[in-house]
């Protein structure tokens, strides 16, 4: 049974050294409590939802199915979860997948254990934390991204429905977010709050059906290149 008091997270990880390292540096804090753990995706997969996890931490590569895998059944079961990769790798193909697959943020492994922490409390505070190598590498695909977002871009892009969808301000917080500004740097550059800038996400989110700001900017870079 979960207790109230402590923000619950579960682990997927087949190192078993490793998942107790991550394990320790959660409960050391006392403001986290693990409550399950699996070596593979399909051992994850046969949790029940009354352990109602609010974090995940995944490794990428695991036996058997990917992590990127379990991703998508983890976030059908637990609406409210947030799920961050674990992994060694960097390249472009993984990164995509595990962001597509629904991820709010990705860390290397070998990261320092405030770092770990840091991605936790990030994702938890609305954002999509990443390691610097992988931020580097998501920026790396949002450069041909447009830096103003405009209605007009509609126009010259395959996703010209889902735009439209959009109002004008909630483009414009878009084209923001995919040229890498935070909230609080959209919020100074439109002239609005940062509780402002959290409402137009969370609209984009619902009429885009995706889970965090990385997984929308990242759809707008690639409708960007359409």
């Amino acid at each position: 049974m979960n207790n109230p008091d402590k923000i619950s997270v579960v682990l997927v990880e087949d190192d078993r050294h490793y998942r107790a390292y991550v394990a320790s540096v959660l409960k050391d804090t006392g403001r986290f409590a693990v409550v399950a753990e699996a070596a593979s995706a399909e051992e994850a997969a046969r949790w029940g939802a009354e352990i109602a996890p609010r974090v995940a931490l995944v490794d990428v590569v695991l036996p058997g199915a990917r992590g990127t895998a379990v991703v998508p059944r983890l976030l059908e079961r637990y609406p409210q979860l947030l799920v961050i990769m674990l992994t060694a790798r960097t390249d472009d193909e993984v990164i995509l997948e595990a962001i597509r697959a629904g991820a709010a943020g990705y860390v290397l492994k070998g990261a320092a254990s405030q770092e770990i922490l840091d991605a936790v409390d990030g994702a938890l505070a609305g954002g999509a934390p990443m390691s610097p190598a992988i931020a580097r590498r998501v920026l790396g695909l949002m450069r041909a991204a447009p830096s103003g977002a405009t209605q007009a871009v509609a126009a010259k892009t395959g996703m010209g429905g889902e735009l439209r969808a959009l109002t004008e301000r909630e483009t414009d917080v878009l084209g923001l977010v995919a040229a890498g500004a935070t909230d609080k740097e959209a919020a100074a550059k439109l002239g609005v709050s940062v509780s402002a800038i959290k409402a137009h996400l969370a609209n984009i989110y619902a009429k885009w059906r995706v889970r965090s700001r990385t997984e929308a900017a990242i759809k707008f870079t690639q409708a960007g290149r359409g």
